[in-house]
Parts: C-alpha cells; structure tokens; sequence
C-alpha cells in the first residue's frame, strides 16, 4: 500500500505541530496542514470538496472557542455533512471531538469546573481504537464538553448509544471527577467512518498517545480498503505547509578569525570591577549580560556559567525596528544610516545574513560568545509574529547593535577571555589583557537603594477583578490559560550601574542584564535580573527551552521540601505542562528540526529569592535552513501569552487596556558569529526611555481554572518585590 495523505485541519490551536509531529512520526502518511478559514475554500464547499480527493483521511485539530461557532471551527463542519460518495475518515481532537458530537445530536456544555493541563486515568471500551489497551492516563485542555442525553450514565450502559443521539457510540469516559461528573472522553459515529476524541493524544504527559493514533489508522485503512478506496500516489509537492520565516540570505561569508587572550582572574576581582575597566578603555559602557554568583560560583552552572561584556560604541553596526510603521533602521560600521519600511521575517532574515558574513573562526571553543549582534525583540514585535494587533507605540520593537569586542568571564575557572573579530585589533587584545592582569577588587561603588517614588501601580481591587474575567475566557473555552500582567511606573533619577549593582547584590540571577543603546533619537535603559532562559542553540545545533512556570517565595519558614510540595500542586503542574507542550509546538514548526525532547520535566530548581519549577525542552536545529527561525517563530514566550497563543494574545490586549508591554515579556540576547545564541525571558527586569524619566517594572502570573484571584495578585506582588526595593526602597526586599 503507497503512502498514505492526511489533511490537517488546523484551528490555531497551540499545540497543531505536535499533533502533525505525532502523526508523521507515527504513521506512514503525509500531512498536509491548511487553516480552518482557508480563503480558497471557507465559502467555497465545491472547491473544498474536490480538494478533499486528494486525500485518504482528515484529522480536525483542537483549538479555541465553541463548536457551535461557525468562525471558531470553519472548515471542520463541513466534513460531518460530504455527500455519501465524498465521505472519508475523520479523526476530531477536542474542539474536533466536540463538533463531531454536535453535528450527530449531542449538545455542548460548558464543564462546572474547566480541566486545562489536567491529566487523568479514562476508562476505555476495550475495542475499536482502544482494542488491546490498559487504562490510560490522558492530558485534558477542555472547558466545554459533549453530553449525549445522559447526565449520570450508569457502568452497565456506558458503552451504548443513546436516543438522543443513536448514530455515537462512546468509546472512552473520565469517571473520575466528582465536580463534573462523567465526561465522555471518546466516540464513534456507528456507520461513518468519524472517530472523536476529547483529550489532547499529543501531550508530553498523554501516556500511550501515539498507540491512539496508530490504532485510528489501522481502523482508517481497513474502511478505505473494505470501501474499495485507493489510496493516491504521494504528490512530489506534498508536506506540511510552512508559514512566513526569514528568508535564507546566500551573500558570501568574511569569515574572520577571533584574536583572545586568557587572564587568571585574582582573587576578588569581579564583574563591577571588570565593568569599570572596560569602560574607562571605551567610549561608553559596555552591555553585560551577568550570570549571577554566590560565594563566587555560577547560581547555576547549566545557564548561568558565563558573563558577557559586550563592547560597542558610536559607529558600531546596528538593526533597529518598530511595528509602528514596519520601520528597519540600520547603521553600518561606516555610520551610514539608511532606514525601509520592511516587514518582520526580513529584520530576522537581515540579521542572521549580517551574523554569517561575519563568521568568524579559532575562537576559544568553551566560550558561547566570541562576538555579534546583542540586543532585545521586544513583546510587541513577538504579536508581530502571530499576526495580532499590537498596541501602538512608536519606540523599536528590535534593537540589536554588532559587538566586535567582547570580554567573557568564566565563573567555573574564574578566568576572563578578551576577545576582538575587528581586523588589525591585537593591540587593544594586548593592552586590555595587561590591564586585567594587574586588576585589583573594587569596593563596589554605587549607592545602596536610592529611593524613587511610584507614579502608578496596580491596584488589588482592579487586578483581581481582571484575574476573575480571565477565568470567564477559560471557562468559555476561549484559552486553556492567560498570562496576565501589569506594570509599575517609578521614577527614580540614579545612574544605571548603580541601579544594577543593588539589583545583582539583592538578586542574583543566571541572566542579568545592564544594557543600554542610544542612537538616531532613541535610548532606552535596561536593567534586570531574569531567572529563566527562553530560547539558546549551540554552534552544532543542537537548541533549548527553560520556561519556567510555577514560583514560590523564599521566607525564613519555606524549606525545600515545602517548597517541592507546593509547586508540585495540581495547579502548579498544570501551569508548566500548557507551556511545555506550547514550546513543544513552536519547536515542532521549525523548518528541519529533529529530535524534539524533553529532557527534563516540571523540575525544581532554587534561585536566590525564590524557588520554581523548570522544565527543559530541546531540538537539533543542525538540518535546519535558518536557526532564527526557531527564535521568530516562537516569540512571543508562551510562559508569557498562555494558549493558544494567539487568541490568548488578543484576550490579554483587551484586558491589559491595549497597554504596550514593551521590552518586558520579549527577550534579551546575543547572536554569536560562531553560529550559536541565547536569549532569556525579559521578567524582573526594568526599563527606561531617556525621553520619559519613568522606569517600566512589569509583572504578571498564568491564570487558569484553578487560580484564586487573591494568591495571584500575592504572586504578582512577589515577582516584582526585589526590583521595588531596589528602586522604590520603602518596600522592603
């Protein structure tokens, strides 16, 4: 039998490209993946039929909103009403399931309780797609669920169809929740061959998901074959369909070599004293992106190893852009400045042509970092990306500026490498690498908590009344979870180091960061201290997510153990799973990847002012046309939207009063000349325009169904407490 061809109906669900990962990995099929409102067919059903013909089955994907919305399911209703002869096999996952049960008489309920990254045992029949299976744990995302006429069906008559709707046979059901109630969680319609399932086989924690869907296949291909269908040859133009990425520039590389030299560091010296040295070298200071130390060793080695200083100055290359006006700045190291109106995927495409025309070679191989383009893209520019309507402003979105000259410090060997890729440039190697051999320790200038006044702050009243609709959206199946959050406005008029320096001493963080960038009528301040590592890849490829979901506040009384209980919660564990089969996703619809795993799961891990649970996802992106596709396409971070992405993004601009979050809920990062990158999730960090004397402090938590509006508005209030004291020290740290 030839290859078989899927058709992927695809809802704008946040986790479409794990099922069509599942399916191609797991099936001898093809897929080819078209959105639910397809313009060629969404009014068309002649057009949207003979499109079908290519096909041997359909699988309509979950997604948000109601079955019974025509623009939330689109193109999926039409496949319960083909005429006879058009007829094929159909496999409905959650919103699927859900219309599939609609069209055949069941009605759609809104659950009493909504189960979103919930994973329970369902009780099965044993036979079609579940013949030869244990009970089985499954991951829910679903507020709304199918009712086929009986509200309390006993054991005895689980299994058979009822009058209201006597053409669905349940397959499968979760008895095990008392709030709800039964929930059917499978069906198939008795003479078509149209299967259903309520839960998300997909999931990283759905147990024997892949089994489901190898068992729908054989169920397919025996109806294809008893009905005398053929399956058609495999098309040469077939596959999943890829969205809008950066272009693949072919200009040719100037490949230049990297010139470094190795310092012992002596005892006391550190960073703030490195700092200084540099800048006293240099027109201006450099940007340090700082991995916190305690008693002189990295917080956390896997993350946190290295710090960067990054060294730029006036005539320093550059890439700037702003979704107001789609406006691309750039300046070249000649200082010529030339500005475009250009659309998104060719900043990324831009600037992964300029990194490659600069690949450099002999580097120090330890170092991640041996020169390039570091800067921020901002939350704005990741709604970009998603197609949604970003709040207008005027300031850039994306601002990377090109370090030819750089300073890294290895905190495991306490060993500083200064680095140049600027041709002719050994001297300044030679003449810094001499100044930092006779460095001494400073006594850490800068003083301690200069005291700033808050110009506006979130109220408890409004915010927990905001947590309160965000839970309306879930339990009307609109999102599986929101990330909302708020802002802080300070003005506080000290300098930027020293700002940063009571930050670092208050907390330490595997991915702080001093930066700031001025140019063409723009300068803006950063300042921060974030735990949480959004997106890296190394030299060979080989890349990873640490989306951190779950935060409990360190106090005299929380002990580990406590703290493992707490976050270990069904809440707590939920919150992480929805962001981890969201990043799962992003990953999955990178052009190339392979090997997308997840090494590490709901795992804790203890910072200096908090404790909080991590996972890790990873991918090799070595066959991949453009590694910055990984980073473009999955902007912006899921820990900070909820799911799916893009609706729960136009929620959250509603309920953020189309606010702009700016540089907070993007990322900061570097994109290294030796192929490699890492960007973190802009969280416990503050930012300031020169032009409006007000620090920006944002912070936010996951909403879901499980949220109390009070323990979220105490979260929020704990994310942005060590920044406040810093900058507002009236609060207490």
């Amino acid at each position: 039998m030839p290859r078989g061809r899927l058709l992927y109906l695809d809802a704008y669900d946040s986790f479409s490209n794990n099922i069509v990962s599942l399916i191609e990995e797991g099936l001898p099929v093809t897929v080819e993946v078209i959105r639910i409102d397809d313009p060629r067919f969404v009014f068309n059903d002649d057009a949207f039929r003979n499109f079908l013909t290519k096909f041997d089955a359909v699988v309509a994907g979950p997604g948000p909103g109601h079955p019974g919305n025509v623009d939330d399911v689109g193109l999926i209703g039409k496949l319960w009403t083909l005429p006879e002869a058009q007829i094929l096999p159909v496999l409905g996952i959650c919103l699927g399931f859900q219309s599939l049960a609609l069209a055949f008489g069941a009605t759609v309920r809104r659950l009493n309780e909504p189960r979103h990254g919930l994973i329970r045992e369902i009780t099965h029949c044993k036979r079609d797609i579940f013949a030869q299976m244990d009970e089985m744990q499954v991951t829910q995302y679903h507020s709304l669920h199918a009712v086929l006429g009986l509200h309390n069906p006993a054991q005895s008559d689980l299994w058979d169809s009822t009058a209201a709707c006597p053409y669905l046979a349940p397959l499968a059901w979760d008895l095990s929740d008392a709030k709800n109630g039964p929930i059917l969680m499978a069906v198939r319609h008795v003479d078509l061959p149209f299967w259903g399932v309520q839960f998300h086989p997909e999931s990283i924690c759905s147990a024997s998901g892949s089994r489901i869907v190898e068992a729908w296949w054989r169920e397919t291909s025996s109806w294809l074959i008893s009905h005398k269908r053929e399956l058609p040859q495999m098309r040469q133009d077939s596959g999943r369909t890829s969205f809008d990425g950066p272009p693949t520039y072919v200009d040719p590389p100037m490949s230049c070599e990297v010139v470094y030299r190795a310092v012992k560091l002596s005892t006391g010296a550190d960073n703030e004293t490195l700092r200084e040295l540099i800048r006293e070298t240099e027109q201006g200071p450099p940007i340090l992106l700082e991995s916190g130390c305690r008693w002189g060793k990295p917080l956390n080695p896997e993350t946190g190893r290295f710090s960067i200083f990054a060294v730029h100055d006036s005539i320093s290359t550059y890439v700037r852009w702003s979704t107001s006006g789609q406006l691309l700045q750039t300046r070249t190291s000649d200082g010529i400045v030339t500005q475009r109106a250009a659309p998104l995927y060719e900043v990324y495409g831009l600037l992964e042509s300029l990194t490659a025309q600069r690949k450099a070679v002999k580097g120090c191989p330890d170092l991640p970092f041996w020169g390039g383009f570091v800067g921020f893209v901002s939350y704005e520019a990741g709604l970009e990306t998603i197609k949604v309507q970003a709040a207008h402003c005027s300031r850039p979105d994306i601002w990377f500026v090109f370090a030819e000259r750089s300073v890294v410090v290895d905190h495991l060997t306490q060993t500083a490498y200064v680095q140049s890729i600027r041709r002719g440039d050994d001297a300044w190697v030679l003449d810094l690498e001499q100044k930092l051999g006779n460095m001494s320790s400073s006594a850490g200038a800068g003083s301690r908590f200069s005291r700033g006044i808050i110009l506006s702050e979130p109220t408890q009243a409004e915010y927990c009344r905001k947590v309160r609709v965000c839970q309306e959206h879930l339990r009307e199946g609109s999102s599986y979870e929101l990330c909302l959050t708020d802002q802080t406005l300070i003005q506080n008029h000290s300098s930027l180091w020293s700002l940063y320096q009571d930050v670092r001493r208050t907390n330490p963080a595997p991915f702080g960061v001093c930066m700031r960038l001025s140019g063409n009528g723009h300068s803006v301040n950063v300042v921060g201290s974030s735990p949480e590592r959004f997106l890296s890849w190394s030299r060979d490829g080989i890349c990873q997510f640490r989306p951190i979901k779950g935060t409990v506040k360190k106090t005299p009384d929380m002990t580990r153990e406590k703290a493992e209980e707490l976050l270990n919660c069904e809440k707590e564990r939920a919150e992480n799973l929805m962001i981890v089969d969201l990043i799962r996703h992003d990953l999955h619809g990178v052009e190339g990847v392979k090997n997308v795993n997840v090494p590490k799961l709901m795992v804790v891990e203890e910072y200096e002012t908090v404790y909080q649970l991590v996972s890790v996802i990873e991918g090799d992106l070595g066959a991949s046309k453009s590694r910055i596709a990984a980073l473009s396409q999955a902007l912006p971070p899921g820990s900070m939207t909820g799911a799916p992405k893009k609706r729960s993004c136009e929620l959250l601009q509603e309920l953020e009063d189309h606010k702009p979050r700016g540089l907070y809920s993007g990322v900061i990062g570097y994109l290294d000349v030796g192929g490699g990158a890492d960007f973190s999730v802009v969280i416990r960090t503050a930012f300031k325009w020169d032009d409006e004397d007000v620090w920006r402090i944002g912070a936010g938590g996951a909403i879901t169904a499980l949220s109390e509006a009070e323990a979220e508005w105490q979260e929020m209030l704990a994310k942005r407490e060590r920044l406040l004291s810093v900058f507002a020290p009236s609060i207490e740290p």
